[in-house]
């Protein structure tokens, strides 16, 4: 059980993720293809006279109280442990979120809890952020990533290949979301601008292409959609930087690394490359950055049942 609930103290545990590909079209109702990562929080919590945090990490206290107002949940105190790097493109905060709603509500339906901590999140930040980080954390599956279609919440596990690794390389470029364009991006997206929306179509066809090369188990082509995700989301979504830029060409330089692209909302963050198991030691000792591999896992609402 990853929840547990006694004498009115709780605890809920919940991984971090990576988004393999489709990145910026969650909010727009499109297909996403993220994997919950072995990278977990974990929070401990009873009920208190108001809400108040612990943590190893700083800054959760909104998160915390937004999410225990939208389940309805009266205060509480609460203590945080995350091996979820913040502002690392890895989503440290819908992990901390559906912890908690994991803790406080088990028996909670894994799409409702994911949609309560989507609008905790939003209130808590005032970014309008979709549903994929908060899904991807409640339901993701181990040895797969999770299709999962945004407007209709639909979603399929699809096998993700043992023979790669999820490499995690952190760019040292760190800003919250609040203090980068990502609202206006959003809204340039959805209010038709031709750049991001033609970022926003070919990102969708990219995400169906890199589902059939995954069955097919041909490395190349997902190597290529990562290119061009990367590409387009340089030049028509203009959400990444020039260290990234550099990063990104680095990785797909290193011997073993079949692609690699900016991931998460931008503006600085992490990049993802995928990377065969047998390079990682080389692949890592070229980078010239912390590089983090990571497994998939189980979401919080697979790993309680």
């Amino acid at each position: 059980m990853e929840s547990r609930q006694l004498e009115g103290r709780w605890r809920g545990r919940a991984p971090g993720r990576v988004n393999l590909i489709g990145e910026h079209v969650d909010y727009m109702g499109g297909v996403v293809l993220p994997a919950a990562v072995d990278r977990h929080t974990e929070v401990t919590g009873h009920p208190a006279s108001e809400w108040a945090m612990r943590s190893n990490v700083q800054g959760g206290l909104a998160y915390v109280r937004a999410v225990g107002e939208e389940l309805g949940v009266a205060p509480q105190s609460v203590e945080v442990t995350s091996e979820v790097p913040p502002a690392a493109g890895i989503s440290s905060s819908a992990a901390l979120l559906i912890a908690v709603a994991v803790g406080l509500r088990p028996e909670m339906d894994g799409k409702q809890a994911a949609l309560a901590c989507q609008r905790a999140e939003q209130r808590a930040t005032g970014v309008q952020v979709g549903v994929m980080d908060q899904f991807a954390s409640a339901l993701g599956r181990r040895g797969h990533a999770l299709l999962l279609d945004c407007t209709t919440l639909e979603y399929q596990a699809v096998r993700f290949p043992d023979e790669l690794a999820i490499a995690v390389i952190d760019s040292g470029e760190h800003r919250s979301l609040a203090a980068t364009p990502y609202n206006q991006r959003r809204h340039e997206a959805e209010s038709g601008d031709p750049k991001r929306r033609r970022h926003i179509d070919s990102e969708i066809a990219r995400v169906h292409a890199f589902v059939n090369a995954l069955h097919a188990r041909d490395f190349d082509e997902l190597g290529r959609l990562l290119k061009q995700s990367h590409e387009s989301l340089r030049d028509d979504f203009e959400v990444s930087t020039p260290t990234i830029d550099a990063l990104v060409e680095k990785a797909w330089a290193s011997a073993g690394c079949c692609g690699a692209r900016i991931m998460g909302a931008g503006f600085g963050g992490s990049v993802l490359a995928l990377v065969e198991r047998e390079h990682t030691k080389a692949f890592g000792a070229s980078i010239g950055r912390p590089v983090m591999f990571c497994a998939t896992a189980d979401g919080a609402y697979v790993a309680a049942t």
